[in-house]
């Protein structure tokens, strides 16, 4: 299936409003023409032909499922969100740089949704982020055992 793309990701939230200043000023995401569903909803653009569809109905959220938004600039969104309060440390461990270069935050959206936030291999990541407390010193991935339970991790 090579033709095969991710056309939109739909993810529901109880404050529409909430949602999209964080996706749109938090995360940087540009607001996409949105059409009348009959409930409140927001389209966001990613990239040229993939969008995100956000819609205002309560719903359960998983604790550690995600999606994962590669942004331009990963420094300005770590400060954006460190500032908003919303890096969720308990998923997924610390801010991180991974063995192959790029790096990886997870953000936990105004309804409780979890996205990750990653930056390119190739990005050159401020060092003023790096030597934040909420980045791990070292380059790795989050490891956990088999059916640990919520929280329990070691770095790699």
């Amino acid at each position: 299936m090579t033709d095969c793309f991710i056309h939109h990701i739909n993810v529901n939230v109880d404050d529409l409003d909430a949602a999209t200043a964080f996706y749109r000023d938090v995360v940087g995401l540009p607001l996409d023409a949105t059409p009348d569903q009959g409930f409140r909803s927001q389209f966001f653009r990613i990239g040229a032909s993939q969008q995100i569809h956000m819609n205002e109905i309560a719903d359960d959220h998983q604790f550690r499922g995600h999606f994962c938004l590669v942004v331009p600039d990963f420094a300005k969104v770590f400060r954006a969100a460190k500032a908003a309060g919303v890096i969720d440390t308990k998923a997924w461990g610390l801010v991180r740089r991974l063995p192959v270069g790029s790096m990886q935050m997870f953000l936990r959206d105004p309804a409780g949704n979890l996205v990750e936030i990653a930056s390119a291999r190739d990005a050159v990541i401020d060092p003023e982020v790096l030597a934040d407390p909420l980045v791990e010193p070292r380059p790795g991935m989050y490891r956990m055992a088999p059916g640990a339970s919520e929280g329990a991790h070691e770095s790699a």
